[in-house]
């Protein structure tokens, strides 16, 4: 059973009542691994750091799970610039989970592709693979005609 469960803390609640149960867990968890782990007298320093790394992971994680739009010291664009309109609207990206988030971002690597946006890669990458096809059947043709005119060379000096 999860501590919030014990506590009675809803799903729906606001980031900030997770806190406290993750503080708590932490605190559980290093009194169980400095006692176990390291002997009676690492309970106290483990509840320490253990509570401070579960306060701190929650905090962080609810400052970067939290909407952009609910941060307001972000000043908000009055204008709209047209690298602004290629990107969703704050009201999209409030609704997305952080990993979407995150992938959607300019700065990662990878990005979520719709259904449509992934048929068209995959048409895109057929095209080059036919076009390779074609021009590596073009060399073959090219090497077996060169083949034949030195077969027909090969036969006219044994005559």
């Amino acid at each position: 059973m999860t501590f919030l469960r014990a506590l009675e803390i809803p799903p729906s609640s606001p980031p900030q009542d997770r806190v406290f149960p993750s503080t708590l867990a932490g605190a559980f968890t290093g009194a169980a691994g400095g006692a176990i782990l390291r002997g009676r007298s690492n309970i106290i320093p483990g509840i320490i750091m253990f509570s401070l790394f579960g306060f701190t992971g929650q905090r962080v994680y609810n400052a970067f799970d939290a909407p952009p739009s609910s941060n307001p010291s972000l000043p908000i664009p009055t204008t709209i610039t047209p690298s602004a309109a290629s990107r969703p609207s704050t009201n999209d990206t409030a609704n997305q989970p952080l990993w979407k988030r995150i992938l959607n971002s300019k700065y990662s690597p990878m990005k979520v592709l719709s259904d449509e946006q992934y048929g068209d890669l995959l048409r895109e990458k057929l095209v080059r693979v036919d076009a390779e096809i074609a021009i590596v059947d073009e060399e073959i043709g090219k090497v077996k005609a060169m083949g034949e005119k030195d077969v027909d060379r090969g036969d006219q000096g044994k005559a």
